[in-house]
């Protein structure tokens, strides 16, 4: 159980804010398989965009975003580019 706590947060806070310094980003989002792998819990750049709304609802704001919101999609940094598919 503290193995996983640690995991936790390293990928829950610390991984996703890594390299948005000095960017404007609040922070990274990981789209496709492993965001499910984590719980939905890297779509943090829409968590701290709309932090009230509930994890499970996180894709589908993220997808609202990157379709109303102009040079949303271009603009977002993948946690692990190799594994993020945004679609």
């Amino acid at each position: 159980m503290a193995v996983a706590q640690c995991l936790t947060a390293l990928f829950a806070v610390w991984i996703t804010h890594q390299g948005t310094h000095g960017s404007g980003l609040a922070g990274r989002s990981q789209r496709g398989i492993m965001a499910k792998a984590a719980y939905l819990m890297l779509y943090h750049r829409e968590h701290h965009l709309f932090p009230r709304v509930p994890v499970c609802h996180l894709p589908a704001l993220a997808d609202r975003l990157d379709s109303q919101v102009p040079g949303y999609a271009q603009s977002r940094q993948p946690v692990v580019p190799l594994w993020d598919n945004a679609g």
